[in-house]
Formats: C-alpha cells, sequence, structure tokens
C-alpha cells in the first residue's frame, strides 16, 4: 500500500499486489508409472505448480514419436488410445512458466503383450556327431515361459541337448537349444514355444 498525507484527515492511498514468481513443481497427483495391456487405452496426466501457471508438454526418450503423432504433445493429459507394444518405454512430463529450469518427470509406461517368437535361422544345416546350436529370440511381457519341443516331446537336458536362455531385457530373450553329437534321429522340426499369460506363440527350426 501506497499513502501520501495531504492533511490532518485528508490522504491518498493506493494499493499495489505484488506477484512473486515461483518455478514450476509437479503435483504429486500426476502419474507416476503406468502397466497396462496391449489394446487399452492409458491415461497419463501431469499437474504443476507455479507463478506464472506452468505450461506442460509431453516427450518420449530419445523423442522419440509419440502415440498421438509428433515428437511433442501440449497439455496435462496424454491420452493413448489402444495401446500397442510399441508405445512402452519412458515418458516425460515437463512443466515450464520461465521462472527457472522446469520441472520433469520420468514415467515408465509397460505394456504387457502375448509372446513374438522368431527363430535366429529358420533352417540349419550340420553333419552328423557334430554339435549345433539352434536360436531364437522371444519377445514378450510379462518374461515368457519358454519349451524347446522335438517330436510332440519338450527337451530337458540330457547328454543329447542342452538348453540356455539368456535376457537381454525385462521382455527381451535368447534361447539357444544346442543338439549334441548329431544322430540321424535328430534331424527334423524343432519348435520354440513361449508362453506368458497373454497367449503363446512359437518358431519352427529346421534341423537338416
Amino acid at each position: 500500500m501506497c499513502q501520501v498525507l495531504l492533511g490532518i484527515n485528508n490522504r491518498i492511498t493506493a494499493n499495489v499486489n505484488l506477484l512473486v514468481r515461483r518455478p514450476p513443481v509437479i503435483s504429486d497427483n500426476s502419474t507416476r508409472s503406468v502397466v497396462a495391456s496391449e489394446s487399452d487405452s492409458v491415461e497419463l496426466s501431469c499437474y504443476a505448480g507455479g507463478m506464472p501457471i506452468p505450461e506442460i508438454s509431453w516427450r518420449r526418450e530419445n523423442n522419440a514419436i509419440l502415440p498421438t503423432g509428433g515428437s511433442i504433445y501440449r497439455g496435462n493429459v496424454l491420452q493413448i488410445a489402444n495401446i500397442r507394444k510399441e508405445d512402452r518405454g519412458t515418458y516425460y512430463c515437463i512443466a515450464e512458466n520461465q521462472v527457472g529450469r522446469g520441472a520433469r518427470r520420468n514415467i515408465n509406461v509397460e505394456v504387457e503383450f502375448s509372446p513374438v517368437v522368431k527363430a535366429t535361422r529358420p533352417r540349419v544345416y550340420q553333419a552328423l556327431q557334430y554339435d549345433m546350436d539352434l536360436e531364437c529370440h522371444v519377445e514378450a511381457y510379462p518374461p515368457a515361459a519358454i519349451t524347446w519341443v522335438h517330436k510332440q516331446e519338450s527337451i530337458v537336458n540330457n547328454q543329447h541337448f542342452r538348453v540356455s536362455q539368456f535376457a537381454t531385457a525385462d521382455e527381451f530373450t535368447d534361447t539357444t537349444l544346442r543338439v549334441l553329437s548329431i544322430e540321424k534321429r535328430q534331424f527334423g522340426n524343432y519348435s520354440c514355444m513361449a508362453t506368458n499369460k497373454l497367449g503363446q506363440s512359437s518358431a519352427t527350426v529346421q534341423l537338416i
């Protein structure tokens, strides 16, 4: 308040509003993480306080294309209809109001999907009495249970076979079936089967 005294009972006053500029702070009611099944609709929300009121924008890790199209989306709520496994990853909620450097929250979006199995080499050749590796790449979330099958029988580790698995990420697994000292009866088709709660898939490797 500013006052000017003109006399004992005569004064002029004026009020001045003081606005304190504050950098953005992302609110606790914003999304922190999401787990959804493929084809679900997903809503990511982000709210922030500050003065002036911050603007909200969305980006993906490595500036990947957003499900809505483009590399940036503006607004408090990012809607993803019919989410796909390709939409999984880290999303960034960015709040900016030209005060300070702004605020950012990382939101992890995980998408559950049925297994996708691919044979690294669908057909392999080897001579009798030599070893040979048959390989499959499995993509699934939750991680899949993996089984190798030959002539309708599940394969276990023994003097004829060695099965190994190596997870390269939560949703990626490489599996190898080593056929030891190949005998004639071991030629033929081998199926690599992967199963999780959302479904099952398989790929075939032919040993010739």
